[in-house]
C-alpha cells in the first residue's frame, strides 16, 4: 500500500464499526436474557446454585418416560440430576406426588436426584442434568454482592 493517500478517515470508520458491534451485541444479549426469563420461573436470591442444563426432560403425556430419557443420556462426572416441580396452589399435592414418583424412577435407574418443589403461576415438572456450582461458593458470592 502506498503512503501518499490520505487514509485518516479509516480511524473514525473503525471506531464507528466497533461501537455498532458493541451496541448490537448488548441489544442481542438483552433480548436473549428476556426470552430466557419468560421461559423459566424466576429464582429467588439465596436459592440453590444451579448450573446451565446440559439436558432437559419434560414430564408430558405422550412423551418418553424418565427411565427412557435417563437410559439415553450419559451424565458426565460432576453432573447433578435435579427434578424441578412447579405447582399452582390447587395442584400442590398432585405435583409433589408426581415429583416423588419421578425421583423413585431416577433412583431405580441409578441416578439419585435432588428434588425441588416450588410454587409458580403454572404447573410443570421437569428433570435436568447440570454442572451445579458449589452451594457454599454461590452463597459467599451472593453475600459479597449484597455488601
Amino acid at each position: 500500500m502506498t503512503g501518499n493517500g490520505n487514509n485518516s478517515w479509516l480511524v473514525p470508520l473503525a471506531d464507528l464499526s466497533l461501537i455498532l458491534f458493541i451496541v448490537t451485541g448488548a441489544t442481542l444479549a438483552g433480548s436473549l436474557g428476556k426470552a430466557r426469563e419468560d421461559d423459566v420461573e424466576p429464582r429467588l436470591p439465596g436459592g440453590i446454585a444451579q448450573g446451565v442444563a446440559a439436558s432437559i426432560y419434560t414430564d408430558a403425556a405422550g412423551g418418553p418416560s424418565l427411565a427412557e430419557w435417563l437410559a439415553q443420556y450419559r451424565a458426565g462426572p460432576g453432573e447433578q440430576l435435579t427434578i424441578e416441580a412447579f405447582h399452582t396452589p390447587a395442584d400442590r399435592a398432585a405435583v409433589t406426588s408426581r415429583a416423588e414418583e419421578l425421583a423413585q424412577q431416577a433412583i431405580a435407574a441409578g441416578q439419585p436426584p435432588r428434588v425441588i418443589v416450588q410454587p409458580a403461576s403454572a404447573t410443570r415438572i421437569m428433570a435436568l442434568f447440570a454442572y451445579d456450582g458449589e452451594a457454599q461458593l454461590a452463597q459467599g458470592l451472593l453475600q459479597e454482592g449484597q455488601q
